[in-house]
């Protein structure tokens, strides 16, 4: 199976803690997602994300710094064994947080709709999520 690889380079404007709780706070998660999560910040534990669409498990974890998940999701023709990584690699700037997000073995299938999706189903609900955080 022929795979790509994905970087992403994003700023959010909150505390790079805040955005690391977001991502692995089962409350949180659903909240900015609308969606069903089972998810926490416990090492080598098994997570799933958007209605179980989404599952994997937590491989490495620096509270604030970085995130790294064996991920895949739940497709026709994405294979049962195979499961990319996700990298969230997060670093403290001024007012923010400055994010650079790798997803390594994508399967070229589904390479073009996992990058849109990274935007329309995580940057943009994190973003909006975060500014009503700022708002309250």
């Amino acid at each position: 199976m022929k795979t790509r690889n994905l970087i992403q380079e994003l700023y959010f404007n909150v505390d790079p803690h805040v955005f690391y709780t977001a991502l692995l706070t089962k409350e949180e998660h659903e909240l900015f997602t609308g969606s069903e999560a089972n998810i926490s910040n416990a090492l080598n534990t098994e997570f799933s994300a958007y209605s179980n669409y989404i599952i994997g498990r937590n491989v490495i974890l620096d509270p604030g710094k970085l995130i790294v998940q064996e991920w895949r999701a739940v497709e026709e023709n994405w294979p049962d064994y195979h499961y990319s990584t996700v990298q969230f690699k997060l670093k403290k700037l001024d007012n923010g947080t400055h994010l650079t997000f790798i997803h390594k073995g994508i399967p070229e299938l589904y390479f073009e709709s996992i990058s849109n999706g990274w935007n329309d189903y995580y940057w943009e609900p994190l973003k909006k999520y975060f500014n009503g955080l700022a708002a309250q």
